[in-house]
């Protein structure tokens, strides 16, 4: 019997072979913030509202409650001589510690912001979307 596209075991294979594959694209992926939630401010004398921070990265990828992330800003710099864009630069911005983990989203609150004097000129010197997060050493 000849296999065609399309045939059982050519779909099968094809199948095995995906499901195979799929994973080595999710290891290079970047894992980012994608949302940011802020509690309601509702005016009460000395209360925060708390601001929380999605990733989508969770227990599927190593992250735990009390997980310590590392927050990234990637920035495209720009060659004024060539007027070209040259290259992005990454750099560490602040942490982030994880108060809540799914399999592949985590919630977590800000820990610190880096000392500026420690890191390149930014604007906002906050996180934000949009983000670079791993997880800490």
């Amino acid at each position: 019997m000849k296999n065609k596209l399309g045939s059982p075991l050519v779909n099968r294979l094809l199948i095995a072979a995906l499901a195979v594959a799929a994973p080595v694209q999710a290891l290079g992926a970047d894992f980012t913030v994608y949302s940011v939630y802020k509690g309601l401010d509702l005016g009460n004398p000395g209360e925060v509202p708390q601001k929380d921070f999605y990733v989508n990265m969770g227990s599927a990828n190593g992250v735990r409650n009390g997980s310590i992330l590392q927050v990234i800003r990637k920035v495209a710099t720009y060659d004024v001589t060539s007027q070209k864009l040259y290259k992005d630069v990454s750099f560490q911005i602040a942490t982030l510690k994880v108060i809540h983990t799914e399999g592949n989203a985590a919630i977590a609150r800000l820990e610190k912001v880096l000392d500026p004097e420690l890191t390149p000129a930014t604007t906002p010197r906050a996180v934000m979307v949009g983000d670079l997060v791993k997880l800490g050493d």
